[in-house]
């Protein structure tokens, strides 16, 4: 019998890819998620509305997993999410151990061919679908890797990709970085960029996205790897970002320096109130803003690298 362990967490839903990226990094094998609005006692409210909406997140682990580390590491990670999200935004509900597989393939059941933009299609590896004329469909596995097209901030990056390659002087050479599945620049290169590179620190994504790369026929053009972005040493026509507000102001002179004079810059993972710090914090790097989009919660930037930097 397979055995493996588990961490359950509470969050509220903007902090939810925040906290499956964390659980990622730290070796998760898989989530579950429960979506429903639940009130102070954990049980679903009634009568509607509810004090606020609440997520429940379920981590697996192997069964060689420490479930004392993984709940203390959660707990240092939580002064993290109330900085980018507000105060009380996490809590730790419970740590178990299980021998039910059912959560490896039930989630699967969710996560269906959809249609993002005008041309893009994403598409699970284990769901057949055929795409009709003009129509890019790019198929993910997730594997041990975040990001399959269906959160908010990733479908406006592939909207904002994909107006770009729409434009007169589409970019050529591109850069995914934090690249989980691969899907952003892998959509880059379907759609015609010559070059794309995929950054991520997290070994197990770099495979994943490099597997995708090569279900979707763009091996020859994407290529994910951990190198770090100061040892990178090349200039790109466009750089994809879409992680946290605060980890993107962190590292914007590194983003900068990658960003070739003309260059585009799509940055997302931003709470709406947010965006317009991000866009101040990069027009000291030299970038105006080009575009902005809203979903939910959730905004996503296209700016421009002026061609000499302010």
């Amino acid at each position: 019998m397979t055995r493996w362990k588990s961490i359950t967490v509470e969050t509220r839903r903007e902090a939810v890819e925040a906290v499956s990226h964390f659980f990622t990094t730290l070796g998760a094998l898989g989530m579950a998620y429960d979506e429903r609005l639940f009130g102070p006692d954990g049980d679903p409210a009634d009568p509607l509305p509810p004090p606020e909406e609440v997520t429940q997140l379920t981590a697996y682990f192997s069964w060689e997993a420490d479930l004392g580390s993984l709940k203390g590491e959660f707990l240092e990670f939580l002064p993290v999410l109330d900085e980018s999200f507000g105060p009380e935004c996490g809590s730790f509900l419970s740590a178990s151990e299980i021998s039910d597989l059912g959560w490896a393939e039930n989630w699967k059941e969710h996560f269906k061919p959809s249609r993002i933009g005008r041309r893009i299609t994403v598409s699970p590896s284990w769901e057949p679908y055929e795409g009709g004329e003009d129509e890019v469909v790019l198929t993910v596995d997730p594997g041990q890797a975040f990001g399959t097209g269906t959160h908010e901030t990733t479908r406006m990056c592939l909207r904002l990709i994909e107006g770009l390659f729409e434009e007169g002087d589409p970019p050529r050479r591109a850069l995914d970085f934090g690249t989980g599945t691969g899907i952003l620049g892998i959509a880059a290169a379907r759609l015609g960029a010559e070059q794309v590179l995929g950054n991520d620190i997290d070994p197990r994504a770099v495979e994943t996205a490099n597997e995708n790369a090569r279900i979707n026929g763009v091996a020859d053009r994407f290529l994910a790897a951990d190198t770090p972005l100061t040892a990178i040493g090349e200039r790109f026509d466009l750089i994809v970002a879409n992680i946290l507000a605060e980890i993107l102001i962190d590292v914007k002179r590194e983003i900068a320096s990658l960003c070739a004079p003309g260059g585009r810059l799509i940055l997302s993972g931003i709470l709406a109130e947010k965006g317009d710090w991000v866009t101040q914090e990069y027009a000291t790097e030299g970038f105006s803003p080009a575009g902005r989009l809203e979903d939910g919660q959730w905004t996503a930037l296209l700016l421009l690298r002026m061609a000499v930097a302010g």
